[in-house]
């Protein structure tokens, strides 16, 4: 497994304190290290900007650059531009397209996250972009086109990818925080692609205090199955770690056994995968996770290290609520 990193990534900084600042790439590699990971220095593809723009709103590309060259500003109250922001997210797109091209299984460990970010910037409904500058997942995708699909495991719906993918028949799963306890507000069941893209976007709210036990049956239920069914070509996981019970900015109660669950199952397609960091604030949940995932990847190593939690009893109540939901939404289109 590869992990595509570069020094590059840490000159996108923040103006003050700011939970998603470079030094979470620094936990990120010290799991690398720590698993014997690949590191590899992608290089700037020549075609970057032109991928960047071919997502986005032309306009909103032109705003970013313009902020880029005047070295340090904020979009908006969450999310900021410095004058590496731009070098950073063209890089971002730039291992992931390659890795896409080399069919790789591979962990992008860069920054700015982008799931947040839609055509032009705020998404849908959304107060901000949530720390999101170009979406690098959604950029992925319509690169790759048919037969690509987007995984979103950050604790966060991921309204950026929904908005830019909503029209298009590439399969876009999210696992979040219910919209109704969480930013950005979007990611109901009833949230299912229009166009061609009817049934191809598939969101599955959980409650909080959600923990292992119930993911894991959203897993197998109908995460799994979805994909099965669709049968990607590749898949790009938006592989947010801010759904750790110990993450500070939500309220979600997975362990890295949750997660280990989750990512050996879109593994277990056997599929080239490209993991792309988003969300995640433990600067100890994003090391050791890594480290777990790298292990995973590289000799199917499943050491969680963590035990399992338990959903409380109305957890589970809630979350069987919203499961009817979700099937009597998605059925229309999938076997589940």
């Amino acid at each position: 497994m590869y992990v595509y990193y570069s020094e590059i990534f840490k000159k996108h900084a923040p103006p003050f304190r700011h939970p998603e600042a470079p030094d979470r790439l620094d936990y990120v590699m010290k799991g690398v290290v720590e698993a014997g990971g690949v590191v590899k220095e992608p290089k700037m593809r020549e075609d970057a900007w032109r991928l960047i723009y071919s997502a986005h709103d032309r306009s909103y590309v032109d705003f970013v650059k313009r902020l880029c060259g005047a070295g340090q500003a904020e979009i908006d109250g969450d999310t900021y531009v410095s004058a590496g922001t731009c070098d950073a997210a063209a890089l971002a797109v730039s291992a992931v397209v390659e890795a896409l091209d080399k069919r790789e299984t591979a962990l992008v460990a860069a920054r700015p996250p982008g799931h947040h970010a839609g055509f032009a910037g705020r998404a849908l409904t959304a107060p901000t972009q949530g720390f999101c500058v170009f979406n690098t997942a959604a950029i992925g995708a319509l690169y790759g086109g048919e037969g690509v699909a987007v995984v979103d495991i950050d604790v966060h719906h991921g309204n950026g990818t929904q908005e830019m993918l909503y029209e298009r028949d590439l399969l876009y799963i999210s696992t979040h925080q219910h919209p109704a306890t969480l930013y950005p507000g979007t990611g109901y069941p009833d949230e299912v692609g229009s166009g061609r893209g009817e049934g191809f976007n598939a969101n599955i709210p959980l409650p909080p205090g959600t923990g292992d036990d119930l993911y894991i049956k959203a897993i197998d239920e109908v995460v799994l199955p979805l994909l099965r069914q669709y049968d990607p070509r590749a898949v790009i996981v938006s592989l947010g770690w801010d759904a750790h019970k110990d993450d500070p900015l939500a309220d979600l109660a997975l362990s890295l056994k949750g997660y280990l669950y989750a990512l050996s199952a879109i593994l277990s397609l056997q599929k080239s995968t490209i993991f792309l960091l988003e969300g995640g604030y433990n600067r100890e949940v994003l090391q050791r996770g890594t480290k777990a995932l790298v292990r995973l990847v590289a000799a199917g190593d499943f050491h969680p290290e963590e035990t399992q939690t338990d959903s409380p009893p109305h957890v589970a109540r809630r979350y069987e609520e919203i499961m009817q939901e979700v099937r009597r939404n998605l059925g229309r289109y999938w076997r589940l």
